[in-house]
């Protein structure tokens, strides 16, 4: 290999390197964060010989250990860097074994696009990568045996799909093209239907799903863009390489440069999902407990969105602050405090569900919304569900059920340290802080109720400890984002009035519409404590709502963020 030839593979890899990890790193680190916290990988015998139950158990097995390294603060924008780079060096070693290529490198880049488009997705992992990466190996070592053998050319077919699962099929297409013995090519030929048939043959034997057998470990069609970008790459070098004569090296390179551009393009345009990025953030921030942090991204995102206001809102309890600023956000009416666990939801929506339900104390909900979101998700293996559901039995004093879940988590790599510390705290003797305050929002007795009532779940929290501020906000706010103004005020009289702190401006401008509108005396007024200069305002604002007649222009100014500008002017709709 020349001097220019290396420097421009050096080149093309620390490009490659810096572009996929500033990329992961700044603009979609979120999206590998939550792959990982859906995913659990053991360092268990038992767990490890679980991935023979399944096809490509060793590119999975691969795969999912690389995911955990995603935990990590750069740590998957790392890795995803590594096994571009990789996939990179080894498809350029294979297009130019077959075609002999001086721009084999730059060819080389189809598939390593494809790839670095379709983990953008949810959907696409770092198991479709490892097999991909598998499969270019086995073929450089078929390339290398003496005469090509026949023999191990079949073995690799029949084979592939026990331990590399999909990506086996590029395989027979390489053969194919790296052949120029006509007489070998039709000897070859009958590994490309062998590749395609003999998953289904083994399906009953693994159990899948007639849509998924050909695909696994990938769970959508377009995780195959990588192999098709691959094979495409290979045959075009071919054709040029063979008709060099015909094309000049800018038609080659135009030609390339523009093709490398559709994958990208049509790749962001299907994958991308950078206001789902947002989300991911504000999630994975409420995860990791960043209160102040969701505020700041939620003020940053600018969406308006029920998921934003979901986690917004969440953040704004935990710091007692929902019922001053709760219309200082995008409010979707009632849409942005809950999120429903029905089948109009996909599986991310519901394992966001149980953060709420878990915030408010209500353990019933909070395991159903976890297991579902466990069990909904891509492996049925979340190690954040399993952490939920382990502080959720502890809560409950189910010491036995909490250790299950500890014990699962104690085999893990970075999951582990956080398991030995619950353990400690996993008794009835424990007086851990944060356990006493959520067994102090548990309801002490039980009821009859309808799982997606979800209102008459949080107002039997309310009834059974009025001491419960997150959960009475939160009953509160309902009543105020619907315009239910009866319903608030009775709640209010019942749980709130007699609390020891200051009304919340959001209570206090509620209740002067709802005290107006009874025309009530003054001495009742009084009775409810609210600010002087607040009810100073709602006289201006009426006086200045009589005065415009509906312009709700005239009205922004000094008012727009109040209850009293909210419920005259508010319209709900679908978010």
């Amino acid at each position: 290999m020349n001097r220019p030839e290396k420097t421009k593979k050096l080149i093309i890899a620390v490009a490659l390197t810096t572009v996929t990890f500033l990329f992961f790193n700044f603009f979609y680190a979120y999206h590998l964060f939550f792959k990982e916290q859906t995913q659990l990988f053991l360092f268990s015998s038992t767990y490890l010989f679980s991935y023979f139950d399944k096809p490509a158990w060793l590119a999975a097995l691969s795969g999912d250990f690389l995911t955990q390294f995603f935990y990590l603060r750069g740590g998957g924008p790392a890795v995803l860097a590594a096994l571009f780079v990789t996939e990179w060096f080894l498809a350029y070693s294979v297009i130019k074994k077959i075609s002999k290529s001086k721009f084999a490198a730059v060819w080389a880049l189809f598939p390593v696009a494809a790839d670095f488009v379709s983990h953008l997705s949810l959907a696409h992992n770092a198991r479709i990568s490892v097999g991909f990466i598998l499969t270019l190996l086995l073929f450089l070592v078929y390339g290398k045996i003496k005469n090509r053998s026949l023999s191990f050319a079949f073995l690799v077919a029949l084979s592939g799909y026990w331990f590399l699962g999909s990506s086996v099929v590029v395989f027979p297409f390489l053969v194919l093209l790296s052949d120029k013995d006509l007489k070998r090519i039709f000897l070859h030929l009958p590994l490309l239907p062998l590749v395609f048939v003999l998953p289904f043959i083994l399906r009953a034997k693994y159990l899948l799903p007639i849509n998924e057998t050909l695909l696994f470990p990938a769970i959508l069609l377009k995780s195959l863009l990588p192999f098709s970008a691959l094979i495409l790459a290979a045959f075009a070098a071919v054709i040029f390489q063979k008709n060099k004569h015909f094309f000049p090296v800018l038609t080659e390179t135009s030609i390339a440069t523009i093709l490398l551009l559709l994958i990208i393009v049509f790749g962001i345009n299907s994958n991308a999902g950078f206001k789902r990025e947002k989300i991911f953030a504000l999630d994975t921030e409420t995860y990791f407990g960043k209160i102040d942090k969701v505020i700041e991204l939620a003020e940053k995102s600018k969406m308006e969105s029920r998921f934003v206001a979901y986690y917004t809102n969440m953040a704004l309890a935990k710091k007692g602050e929902l019922p001053n600023r709760l219309l200082g956000f995008y409010q979707p009416a009632v849409q942005g405090l809950i999120l429903p666990v029905s089948q109009n939801e996909n599986w991310q929506t519901i394992l966001f569900s149980n953060e709420l339900f878990y915030l408010l104390g209500d353990m019933n909900l909070a395991q159903h919304s976890a297991m579902l979101g466990n069990t909904f998700s891509p492996y049925q293996r979340s190690s954040r569900m399993m952490k939920r559901l382990a502080e959720i039995n502890m809560v409950n004093g189910d010491y036995p059920g909490a250790e299950k879940f500890l014990r699962i988590l104690d085999h893990t790599l970075f999951h582990k340290k956080w398991a030995q510390q619950k353990f400690s705290e996993n008794n009835a003797n424990c007086n851990s802080s944060w356990l006493l305050e959520k067994r102090a929002q548990v309801a002490h007795s039980d009821t009859i109720r309808n799982s997606y009532d979800y209102i008459q779940s949080i107002e039997f929290l309310v009834r059974q400890n009025p001491d419960n501020l997150i959960a009475l906000d939160y009953l509160l706010s309902f009543y105020l984002l619907n315009k239910d103004l009866v319903s608030f005020k009775t709640a209010y009289d019942m749980y709130a009035k007699l609390l020891k702190r200051p009304v919340p401006k959001l209570y206090g401008e509620a209740l002067l519409i709802k005290l107006f509108q009874d025309k009530v005396s003054q001495e009742e007024v009084l009775t409810y404590r609210i600010d002087s200069e607040q009810m100073r305002k709602f006289a201006e604002y009426t006086n200045n709502f009589e005065k415009a007649r509906g312009n709700i222009e005239q009205l922004k100014t000094g008012f727009e963020f109040t209850y009293w500008f909210y419920y005259h002017f508010a319209t709900f709709k679908e978010d």
